[in-house]
C-alpha cells in the first residue's frame, strides 16, 4: 500500500520572489508568421508522437506592436495531451540571457511548472499561470502570469526591485537598470 508523507522542514534560504504579470504568448501555428513547426509526424491511428518545435514570442502586451521581452523555445509532444518542455529566454535588457526552464501540459489554460533557470534566475522554481486571451485566424494569444522563487546564490548580487511610486498617488514607476549599490562595511566613530 502506498504511503505518502510530507514533512515540514525549516531552512533559511534567502531568495527573490518573481511576480511577472501581463505577459502575452503569441501561439501562431498557421499562416505566414508561424512560430512553430512539426518535426515528427504522429501515429496515424492514435495521434501519439507528433513532435513540434516552437519559438513563441512573449510580449509586454497583446497588440501586434508590443515589445518582445522573451521567447518560449523548445518542444511540445503529443502523448494523449500536449507535453511542453521549453526555455523562456529573456531578451529584455534587464534579464537578457537569463532563462526559465518550463514544462507542463497544454498551451491555452492551466499551469506550467518552472523547474529551474539560469543567469539571474538560477535554480528558480514556481508556476506560470496561463489564461486564454484572444483567438486569431492564425492562432491565439495566451496571457501569462509568472510566480516563482529564486534562491540568492552565494556570491551573487540581488537586483533591486521596483515597487512603484512613493509618496502618494502621483509619479510613475521607473525601472532600475543598474546594479545595486550597498556598503560592505561601515566604521562609526563616537
Amino acid at each position: 500500500m502506498a504511503n505518502f508523507q510530507i514533512t515540514p522542514r525549516a531552512a533559511f534560504v534567502e531568495s527573490n520572489e518573481l511576480n511577472f504579470r501581463s505577459l502575452y504568448l503569441f501561439h501562431t501555428p498557421l499562416g505566414s508568421n508561424q512560430n512553430q513547426s512539426g518535426i515528427v509526424d504522429s501515429n496515424v491511428t492514435t495521434g501519439l508522437g507528433a513532435t513540434v518545435v516552437n519559438n513563441w514570442p512573449i510580449c509586454d502586451g497583446p497588440s501586434p506592436g508590443a515589445t518582445v521581452v522573451a521567447r518560449a523555445q523548445g518542444l511540445h509532444i503529443y502523448a494523449g495531451n500536449w507535453q511542453n518542455t521549453f526555455s523562456i529566454t529573456f531578451e529584455v535588457e534587464r534579464f537578457k540571457g537569463s532563462t526559465l526552464q518550463v514544462m507542463g501540459i497544454s498551451v491555452e489554460e492551466g499551469e506550467w511548472a518552472i523547474v529551474g533557470g539560469t543567469g539571474q534566475f538560477a535554480m528558480t522554481t514556481g508556476v506560470i499561470y496561463k489564461k486564454f486571451h484572444e483567438q486569431r485566424s492564425d492562432g491565439n494569444i495566451i496571457e501569462l502570469t509568472v510566480h516563482g522563487f529564486c534562491p540568492m546564490l552565494k556570491g551573487s548580487q540581488s537586483r533591486p526591485t521596483k515597487v512603484g511610486p512613493w509618496g502618494g498617488n502621483g509619479g510613475s514607476d521607473k525601472d532600475i537598470v543598474e546594479a545595486q549599490k550597498r556598503p560592505y562595511s561601515a566604521l562609526l566613530s563616537l
